[in-house]
């Protein structure tokens, strides 16, 4: 997937907080000539000192044409000693790594890879409560979220989780983003996260309509304490 637009700071922050994404790899783009793309790589990093040693990395998408990966590699390394003598190649351990994605149409030159949430697109697995009272409630609500999941909050702050999911539950547009089980594709809550044996129900309604219970979702249940600071850190940053 390729995003484009004039504000690439609020694009990588935007990226960085949409669950389903791994990885996200700034890129500029330059012709697919290894002469042009080691320049540009060598006019993106500062001055480097006397035997630093770099790799060239490249992958190739869509269908083949001049270059093979291994070629472009091996023809940018080329070009990239010819304008810098200094400089040795170690493929193994490289100081420094040049990462190209080559298109038939142009080549990438990829920035320093940022890292995604990863987990699963929201949304997927359906609809879940979530009541947000404390911090490690708000940490199960997360992971819980990660793994597919939209929050309906039914008490507590829900702030601190609207970066990772601006729409939440609450929004009037949510029923067409929230899909659950069955052929009809309906949005019912099937879980809860924070609930509280006090605030279990010890009774149904005469005329309350007899369903399955809620699952009681406890994500962070066997977690160290290291774990959770981990974890902490991840979603208050």
């Amino acid at each position: 997937m390729f995003v484009e637009g004039d504000d690439s700071e609020n694009i990588e922050d935007a990226l960085r907080h949409t669950f389903g994404v791994y990885a996200i790899d700034p890129y500029t783009n330059i012709e697919p000539d290894p002469k042009e793309v080691a320049k540009v790589a060598l006019d993106s990093i500062s001055e480097l000192d006397e035997g630093t040693s770099f790799a060239v990395r490249c992958k190739r998408h869509g269908q083949k044409g001049e270059w093979t990966s291994q070629t472009f590699a091996g023809a940018t390394g080329a070009a990239i000693l010819d304008l810098a003598p200094h400089l040795t190649v170690n493929l193994s351990n490289p100081q420094w790594e040049v990462r190209i994605a080559l298109f038939p149409e142009n080549a990438r030159l990829l920035d320093e890879r940022m890292m995604g949430p990863g987990g699963l697109p929201s949304g997927v697995q359906g609809l879940i409560h979530a009541h947000l009272d404390c911090e490690l409630d708000i940490l199960s609500a997360w992971l819980m979220m990660r793994r597919g999941c939209r929050i309906r909050a039914l008490s507590g702050d829900v702030e601190a989780l609207v970066q990772w999911d601006p729409i939440l539950t609450n929004h009037p547009e949510v029923q067409s983003l929230v899909t659950g089980p069955g052929k009809n594709r309906i949005a019912e809550p099937w879980g809860i996260v924070g609930s509280r044996i006090e605030n279990a129900p010890t009774t149904v309604g005469k005329n309350e309509e007899i369903r399955t219970p809620l699952v009681n979702l406890e994500p962070l249940v066997g977690w160290s304490e290291n774990n959770i600071e981990s974890l902490r850190t991840t979603v208050f940053d």
